[in-house]
């Protein structure tokens, strides 16, 4: 028997030098990048790139005839075939030297190697020859920057460089990945689909801050939108209307003869109803009157409250109870004389 060290003077150990295909230059990492995304009215390119080459080490013997390769990374870690796969470490050419961007302190890593190879093969007792591949890949990282006007946005991306993918951006808008980005008029790049135009002002914007006007139909800036107040529906302020009893600004759709549907549904109602009972707990001199009449939307309550000649209108907000618009009357008459809000005290206490 041959001791350790006789085996391991037997052992030939020889690294040799691969590099796996790849992207030679920045033109041709960007050529491989650059294509698969679509900037409307601007452009992508390269605002940081740092490339380094790391060695994947593949031992080989042959013993009985037989060839045996054992793959590894850096830190002498095996390698799955679906990771050989993934990386493309096949096809490679023959290098004379590490190459240019190898690590600082390749030589301790390539003494490494065949410490392990001896550690793998001297103690199974092969004598023979063994040829330690370093193959070297290039790992590339850095950012790509999407201009559209004024505006920018970056994506990094990292990989290597013989297999690396166009990495899609993702809208911080939607969370969606894509390929094709367009800029809203504020100067935030997002994915194209996400991008719309209001169309009363022309405006780009993000698609969620759009809203369809129900009574034009048209897609406008939602902050150009009011809630109307009966049906809850999205309007344009512009199109609303007031009621001329209760001067709430309410869709053309709920107005007849210048009357909103809630003021045309007044209907008596108890001073036990719950609805009445918050509007008198908060505004105790109203408990003189005796009939009401009630309606409420979504957001207030009208009540209307009736003597023997005169009457009283009042719109409360459903939430606070704070009171919206106060006007007085006769019974005889159907219009409304509007109370200035600095009269609200001395007009409830008549």
């Amino acid at each position: 028997m041959l001791s350790s060290q006789e085996n391991k003077e037997c052992l030939g150990m020889r690294v040799v030098h691969y590099e796996a295909e790849c992207p030679a230059n920045v033109l041709e990492l960007v050529g491989r990048l650059f294509p698969a995304y679509q900037v409307d009215g601007g452009r992508v390119y390269l605002a940081g790139c740092r490339w380094e080459d790391r060695p994947f080490f593949c031992f080989r013997r042959e013993q009985e005839g037989r060839a045996e390769e054992i793959w590894t990374n850096d830190h002498f870690q095996p390698l799955s075939p679906q990771q050989l796969h993934q990386l493309a470490l096949h096809p490679a050419h023959r290098i004379p030297a590490p190459p240019p961007y190898a690590p600082a302190g390749v030589a301790n890593i390539l003494q490494q190697a065949q410490q392990w190879a001896e550690a793998l093969f001297v103690p199974n007792g092969y004598l023979g020859e063994t040829e330690i591949a370093a193959v070297w890949c290039r790992f590339v990282e850095g950012k790509l920057r999407f201009t559209i006007g004024s505006a920018s946005a970056d994506l990094s991306f990292s990989g290597w460089a013989s297999s690396l993918t166009p990495p899609p951006f993702l809208c911080p808008s939607t969370g969606r990945a894509t390929f094709h980005l367009a800029a809203t008029d504020d100067g935030r790049i997002l994915d194209a689909s996400a991008v719309g135009r209001c169309e009363l002002t022309g405006r780009r914007l993000p698609v969620d801050e759009l809203v369809r006007c129900s009574w034009t139909g048209k897609v406008v800036d939602k902050s150009l939108i009011y809630f109307c107040s009966i049906s809850g529906q999205p309007i344009l302020r512009t199109e609303l209307r007031p009621c001329t009893v209760c001067q709430q600004k309410v869709s053309p759709a709920f107005l007849q003869q210048a009357v909103c549907s809630a003021c045309r549904a007044l209907h008596p109602v108890c001073k036990a109803d719950p609805r009445m009972a918050r509007i008198l707990a908060e505004y105790p001199t109203l408990d003189r009157w005796y009939r009401w009449q009630l309606a409420e939307t979504r957001a207030v309550y009208i009540a209307v409250a009736s003597g023997l000649w005169k009457k009283l209108l009042l719109v409360v907000d459903k939430e606070t109870l704070e009171l919206r618009h106060l006007a007085t009357g006769h019974r005889l008459q159907t219009h409304w004389r509007p109370v200035e809000p600095r009269q609200y005290c001395f007009a409830l206490r008549e």
